[in-house]
């Protein structure tokens, strides 16, 4: 199922940091669910903190109908630059996450060099 937010997240580059790593296609797998999970809780959580209570029940009831459409009508009557604000926080995760994964490829890489030499 595409994600209403799926055109403002640019993901592709992760993917490629996720694919140097020498991973089964479990943990691969694994590792991108985890991501993904983690980016929908952030975009949830950003939409949420500008929303009144009761806005909030409407957001999910329009949620729940996977209309798109419908979503961001709702969201951009209610929140003044929601897009501008979901972009700047999946980028702080996305930059992040970049780091992460360019760390862990890094220490594979150093580990699996001192085993050579061993």
């Amino acid at each position: 199922m595409t994600k209403f937010y799926g055109h403002l997240i640019e993901l592709e580059t992760v993917i490629v940091e996720l694919n140097k790593l020498e991973l089964d296609d479990n943990e691969r797998h694994h590792l991108a669910t985890l991501i993904d999970s983690t980016i929908h809780n952030m975009v949830l959580d950003t939409i949420f903190s500008h929303l009144s209570e009761e806005d909030k029940k409407l957001f999910l009831e329009k949620l729940s109908s996977n209309d798109h459409d419908e979503i961001w009508n709702f969201l951009n009557s209610k929140v003044d630059n929601i897009e501008e604000k979901i972009k700047l926080t999946t980028k702080e995760l996305k930059d992040k996450l970049h780091e992460d994964l360019k760390e862990a490829h890094s220490i594979h890489r150093k580990h699996k060099k001192e085993k050579r030499n061993d």
